[in-house]
C-alpha cells in the first residue's frame, strides 16, 4: 500500500500533532512583518476562537515552476507563525519538516518571539535541528526523512515563526495544499507562478470551498494564481470518519505541459500522460528470463487446464509464501522489484507481489497485468485528478471469460475472487501494454456474501443458560474473525473464543469449541461450540424472565448529531442473523411472548421474529449495513433504526410454571 506515499507524507494538510503516516507541513504558513505581528491583540483572537489553545496567524505556501535548460526547477516557499494562548508546554513547540529523496530542505528559520511589553518582543532563535529517518510501523525501509527541533521559551502570548524551502526537479509530484490545520487560521494563502510556456491545471476540491478566493495575475511572462481563505476552523478528527482528502477545502495543482526551443514536452495532460508515466517506470521490470520462477509456477499448475484454477494457485501460493513488507525508496516506491527477487526473498510489498503474480501468470500463459488503484482513504477518480496523489495501492488483475478478477495479495486471508476491503468501489487502471490501460471499477461486495450466521439451542438449568450452537462466517466477517484471531497470537483458544464469541454478558463461559479450519482460504469458516452463563434466568415467584437477545449488535450505536460533523465510514456491507430456539423447561409454558419488530431502510435496517414451534420459543433476528459510508444526512434515519433496536433487545420472554 505504500505506492505513491511521497505525495501523502510530504503534501497532506494533516498535522504531526496527530502524526498519522502521510501527514506532513502543509499546515506551515508565510510569516508575517514585524509590524503585523506587534499589532496582534490576543484578547480579539481569544474571543474569536475561544476554545482554541493555538491560532495559526497565517498559512502561506508559495509554489514556482520553471524549466531551464531542459531541467524543472520546481521550489516551495512554506512558512508558519503561530500564536500560543494558553500554556501547552511541548505540545506545539515540537516541529518536523518531512521529505524525501525526491527534494531537498534549505533555508530554515525557526525563531520564538517571546512578548517583553505590549507589541514588542524578543527573538529566541532555534538553534539545533535534527535530521532523522521517519520511522513508519508499516514500513521496512523508506527514504523518508525529517528535520526535527523545538521552538524554544514557548509561553502564553509567544509566537513561533519558521520558514523554509523545497526544492524538486520531479513535475509529477506537486502534491496539494490543505488550508485546514490542526488548529484555526486566520488566514491561509496558497500561490502557484510560472512562466506562460508552462500550462498547469488545478482542480479546487473538498468541501466548503465559497469560502476560498480565487486571483489571477501576470506580471511580464509569468502568470500567478492565488488562493486566500480566512478563518478557517481547525480539523477535529472523528472516529469512523472518512480522510480528510473528502471534505477538507484543498487545491491539487499538476503540470500538463511545457514549450521549450520549440519543442512541446507533456507531462500529465490527463489518464493518458499519468499512464505513459507510470508505464515508462514499469517498461524494464521482468524482461529477463527465470527458469526457477517458470518451474514454480508450472509446478502449481500441473495438470490443470482450468484457467481460473491456475489463477487460483499462483494467487495463493503468493498469499502463503511473500510476506508483506513495504519499502519506500525513491522511485522505488513507485517501480516493482523483479519477480525473481521477489520470490528468492520471500517478501515484498504491494507492487512487488503484483509483479510477481503478473509474471507467474505469464508463465503459464494466463495473461495479467500490473493494476494501479487508489485505497478508500483516496476520494479521487483518474479523470478527476490525473496525478499520482489518486492512488497509493497495486495489485494485479487478469480476465477470466470476461470478467476481471483483482489479485491484491497483501489481503493475507482474502478468498480469491474477493477483492481487499480498502479497494471497494474504487476505481482501478489497469495496464494492458505499453500505451494501453483500461479503467474499470472494482465492485462493492454485497452485504449477502459477508454474513455472520449462528444457530443456537439453549435450554435452562436453574438460573444457568446452556447453549450449543453453529456459527458461520463467510466473506469479509471472516477475513476480518482470522485478523482477529491473529492479534490475540498465543492466546489458547478457549480464551479467545470466549471474547469472540460471547453471548448475553460478561459471565459467558466457553466449555467446548472447535474452530474449525480457521485459516483457511475458503469464503466461509465454521466454528461449533457450547457455553453455559451463569445466573443469566431471572426468577421471580413462578416466573422465569430470559432476554433472548444473547448478540446485541449495534446496540446503543446512535449518533449525536449535535457534534458530530463528518460522514461514517464502514469496513464492508454485512448482515448477521441469529437462530435461537428455547427449550422450555419441564413444568413451564409460555406466559408473554413479545410482538416481532422491523425497521426497512435501503441502507440499513433489522427483522426480529418470535413464534412458538411445540416445546421451543424460537427467536429469528436480522441485523444489517448496507453501505460503505453513512452520510451525514442519513444520521436523523440512522437514529430512529438504533432506538427501535435498543428498544427490541430490552425484550423478554415470559416462562410461568404450569398449574
Amino acid at each position: 500500500m505504500q505506492l505513491n506515499m511521497k505525495l501523502n507524507l510530504l503534501k497532506s494538510s494533516l498535522t504531526a500533532l496527530f502524526l498519522l503516516i502521510g501527514c506532513c507541513s502543509n499546515s506551515l504558513v508565510m510569516g508575517q512583518s514585524q509590524a503585523v505581528i506587534e499589532k496582534i491583540d490576543d484578547k480579539i483572537v481569544r474571543q474569536q476562537f475561544p476554545e482554541a489553545e493555538v491560532v495559526f496567524l497565517k498559512n502561506d505556501e508559495h509554489l514556482t515552476i520553471d524549466f531551464k535548460n531542459d531541467k524543472w526547477d520546481i521550489a516551495r516557499t512554506v512558512q508558519e507563525e503561530m500564536f500560543y494562548l494558553e500554556n501547552v508546554g511541548q505540545m506545539y513547540s515540537e516541529k518536523s519538516i518531512y521529505y524525501s529523496s525526491f527534494d531537498s530542505v534549505t533555508d530554515i528559520t525557526a525563531k520564538t518571539l517571546v512578548p517583553i511589553k505590549k507589541g514588542k518582543f524578543k527573538e529566541h532563535q532555534v538553534e539545533n535541528i535534527d535530521t532523522k529517518d521517519v520511522m513508519m510501523g508499516s514500513v521496512f525501509y523508506s527514504d523518508h526523512k525529517q528535520k526535527k527541533f523545538i521552538f524554544p521559551a514557548v509561553q502564553p502570548g509567544a509566537i513561533t515563526s519558521l520558514e523554509y524551502t523545497e526544492k524538486t526537479e520531479e513535475p509529477y509530484l506537486l502534491g496539494s495544499f490543505y488550508f485546514r490545520s490542526y488548529a484555526p487560521v486566520l488566514s491561509a494563502n496558497f500561490s502557484v507562478s510560472f512562466p506562460k510556456n508552462i500550462e498547469i491545471t488545478y482542480k479546487l476540491l473538498g468541501k466548503n470551498t465559497d469560502n476560498i478566493q480565487f486571483q489571477q495575475s501576470e506580471e511580464k511572462d509569468w502568470i500567478t494564481y492565488t488562493w486566500t481563505a480566512e478563518n478557517v476552523e481547525e480539523f477535529e478528527p472523528e472516529e469512523n470518519a472518512p480522510s480528510s482528502s473528502y471534505y477538507a477545502p484543498h487545491v491539487v495543482v499538476y503540470i500538463n505541459r511545457v514549450t521549450a526551443n520549440g519543442k512541446e514536452k507533456q507531462v500529465l495532460t490527463d489518464v493518458s500522460g499519468l499512464y505513459k508515466w507510470y508505464s515508462s517506470l514499469v517498461e524494464n521490470v521482468n524482461q529477463g528470463e527465470n527458469a526457477e520462477l517458470a518451474a514454480i509456477a508450472q509446478s502449481l499448475t500441473e495438470g490443470v487446464t482450468d484457467t481460473t484454477e491456475k489463477v487460483k494457485r499462483i494467487f495463493q501460493w503468493v498469499q502463503d509464501n511473500i510476506k508483506y513488507v513495504a519499502f519506500e525508496d525513491g522511485l522505488g516506491g513507485f517501480v516493482p522489484r523483479e519477480a525473481a527477487d521477489v520470490c528468492t526473498k520471500k517478501y515484498g510489498d504491494c507492487k512487488d507481489m503484483s509483479s510477481l503474480i503478473v509474471e507467474m501468470l505469464e508463465k503459464v500463459n494466463v495473461p495479467a497485468h500490473l493494476t494501479w488503484i487508489g485505497t478508500r482513504d483516496r476520494p479521487y477518480t483518474y479523470h478527476e485528478v490525473p496525478t499520482p496523489i489518486v492512488d497509493n495501492h497495486m495489485i494485479a488483475s487478469t480476465k477470466i471469460n470476461g470478467e476481471i478478477i483483482f489479485l491484491d495479495a497483501t489481503g493475507e486471508y482474502v478468498p480469491f475472487g474477493m477483492p481487499t476491503s480498502m479497494i471497494q468501489g474504487k476505481q482501478a487502471l489497469i495496464g494492458l501494454d505499453k500505451q494501453t490501460y483500461e479503467l474499470v471499477h472494482v465492485p462493492e461486495v454485497p452485504k449477502e456474501e459477508n454474513v455472520i450466521a449462528e444457530s443456537i439451542s439453549l435450554s435452562v438449568n436453574n438460573r444457568d443458560l446452556l447453549g450449543s450452537a453453529t456459527a458461520n462466517f463467510s466473506g469479509y466477517r471472516k477475513v476480518f474473525a482470522q485478523y482477529e484471531r491473529l492479534k490475540a497470537e498465543g492466546d489458547e483458544d478457549n480464551k479467545f473464543f470466549n471474547d469472540f464469541l460471547r453471548k448475553g454478558n460478561n459471565k459467558f463461559e466457553i466449555l467446548k469449541v472447535d474452530g474449525g479450519d480457521f485459516f483457511n482460504r475458503k469464503k466461509e469458516n465454521t466454528i461449533q461450540y457450547d457455553f453455559k452463563i451463569p445466573g443469566y434466568v431471572k426468577k421471580v415467584g413462578s416466573k422465569l424472565y430470559i432476554n433472548l437477545n444473547l448478540v446485541r449488535m449495534l446496540q446503543d450505536k446512535d449518533i449525536d448529531i449535535e457534534k458530530r460533523k463528518l460522514d461514517k465510514k464502514v469496513e464492508f456491507k454485512h448482515i448477521n442473523q441469529y437462530k435461537v430456539a428455547l427449550q422450555i423447561p419441564e413444568g413451564y409454558e409460555v406466559h408473554y411472548l413479545p410482538e416481532n419488530d422491523s425497521y426497512a431502510d435501503a441502507e440499513f435496517g433489522f427483522k426480529t421474529t418470535y413464534e412458538q414451534e411445540g416445546n421451543q420459543i424460537i427467536l429469528q433476528q436480522q441485523v444489517f449495513r448496507d453501505h460503505l459510508m453513512l452520510k451525514k444526512e442519513r444520521f436523523e434515519d440512522w437514529n430512529k433504526m438504533i432506538h427501535k433496536l435498543n428498544d427490541t433487545y430490552q425484550e423478554v420472554i415470559v416462562l410461568k410454571k404450569t398449574e
